[in-house]
């Protein structure tokens, strides 16, 4: 069975998404953490300029006081040669010029410093609009001067707008860069991973689809690999039961009747000459096989009478549980009873059903039992599953319907390994319906007509 591969398109899909949460989520993301990165980058400056100018001005205290003007401008020549720094002033309280890197400015009175466009009161700057050129934008840092807690001058700091941003644009620039740097190979990464996995879906898409399509058409006796996954897993459990089951149906409607001839008794000679032909089929069972663990003992300090009562009270119990899930009671064997569980095209999971009308058995026995009849608290199950013959036993009157096969000595075996309340099942069992139960190891043991020890697990219960 070669299945269609095509997971172009559902890669195509997901990259798709992915793509449109990069842009509704990750861009946006980005634009603003660059937006904070930007104000602090702009409040780092900012700060550092500040702290440059109240040095400048608790360095001018002394040579204010003492109008030592030639002081003043020596103490602040150069301070517009930094990069970025348009000016550096000391004015006394009247606001006259001291000192001006701009010597022209000297003896002046500036009054541009008050027409201001907006103010950042939290960084002590403010943000100035000169005419030359019209509309240059000026970052005024203006600190006091003070001397014995008195006001004596005041000490501005000119800083271009422009060039900042500039500086800062530049640190954006490179981070943006760095970003895309180290963000491309991981995005490649995130695409390279969607399509493995898309390939990896796709594929295994296709076989389960395949095979529906297959059992749409009439074939059978394919198995598809192990799923892993809850649902993908279930589904390919449960078609490859259907599959084994619609195999052993077509088997069994190309195999050839078979004509039992056994030599008939003595009043039946020459009367007919042989027995009507005999159906015999090949089936994929599980058998569930409960016992009374001590019955001997019971048996033994009650009446026959409440015996019979006992049993067909637990009989009871194993056959509703049997026919609630799709079994049958094969016979009963003193205190033992047998149940058959049979695979068909439309219950193929006849090995799970087993284990849950033996949960079900012994979850009815726990709450019906009483004082009264002890026996339900005693039973142990076995279970265990593979291919039977069946058909009728003509040497009874009514050829009631019967199974054999090595199912039956195997269930047995495991219902002696199983304490009273206990289900022990095979590892045969255990490997078809492993998703669906937790168990626990019994430690291996030499079973009936082996060579060597069994793997079983005890049953602890049925995930939900």
């Amino acid at each position: 069975m070669n299945p269609p591969r095509n997971y172009f398109p559902l890669f195509f899909k997901i990259s798709i998404l992915f793509f449109f949460f990069v842009l509704v989520i990750l861009v946006p993301s980005g634009f603003l953490a660059s937006n904070q990165q930007h104000k602090a980058a702009y409040t780092e400056i900012i700060k550092s300029e500040t702290v440059l100018a109240r040095q400048f001005a608790r360095n001018s205290r002394m040579a204010l006081l003492s109008g030592d003007t030639l002081g003043l401008n020596l103490l602040i020549e150069g301070a517009d040669k930094e990069p970025g720094t348009l000016y550096a002033v000391v004015m006394d309280k009247t606001k006259k010029v001291i000192a001006h890197t701009g010597p022209k400015r000297l003896g002046g009175i500036l009054t541009h410093f008050d027409k201001s466009v907006r103010s950042d009161d939290q960084l002590g700057v403010r943000s100035l609009s000169v005419g030359k050129p019209p509309g240059y934008k000026i970052l005024d840092i203006g600190v006091p001067i003070t001397y014995k807690q008195m006001t004596i001058g005041f000490f501005h700091l000119g800083l271009s707008s422009d060039q900042i941003h500039q500086q800062l644009a530049g640190r954006t620039s490179l981070l943006s860069r760095t970003f895309v740097m180290y963000s491309l190979p991981g995005f490649l990464l995130c695409l390279i991973f969607i399509f493995l996995a898309c390939r990896r879906f796709s594929n295994r898409m296709a076989e389960v689809v395949s095979a529906i399509e297959g059992l749409r058409n009439g074939e059978a006796g394919f198995q598809l690999r192990s799923i892993p996954g809850l649902y993908l897993g279930s589904l390919a459990t449960g078609l490859n039961a259907l599959s084994a089951g619609l195999e052993e149906r077509r088997e069994s409607e190309q195999s050839p009747r078979v004509n039992a001839s056994p030599r008939p008794f003595p009043h039946e000679a020459g009367a007919s000459g042989g027995l009507l032909p005999t159906q015999i089929t090949r089936s994929q069972i599980t058998v569930l096989f409960a016992g009374v663990k001590g019955f001997r003992e019971y048996a033994e300090n009650r009446a026959p009478e409440d015996v019979i009562v006992d049993l067909n009270q637990y009989f009871a119990m194993a056959a509703r549980a049997a026919e609630t899930f799709g079994g049958q009671v094969d016979k009963f064997i003193g205190d033992a009873v047998s149940c058959v569980f049979i695979s068909a095209p439309l219950q193929p999971d006849h090995t799970e059903r087993a284990v849950k009308a033996a949960l079900a058995l012994q979850e009815a026995l726990l709450n019906e039992g009483t004082d009264e009849n002890r026996i339900l608290d005693k039973i142990g199950i076995g279970i265990s599953s593979g291919v039977a013959l069946s058909g009728p036993v003509e040497a009874l009157p009514n050829k009631v319907h019967t199974f054999i096969g090595e199912s039956f000595k195997t269930a047995y075996s495991l219902n002696l390994l199983a304490g009273p309340g206990e289900i022990i099942i095979s590892k045969d069992v255990f490997h078809t319906i492993e998703h669906l139960v937790t168990v626990e190891p019994v430690p291996p043991r030499e079973m009936m007509d082996k060579t060597e020890p069994w793997e079983n697990f005890r049953l602890k219960g049925i995930l939900s």
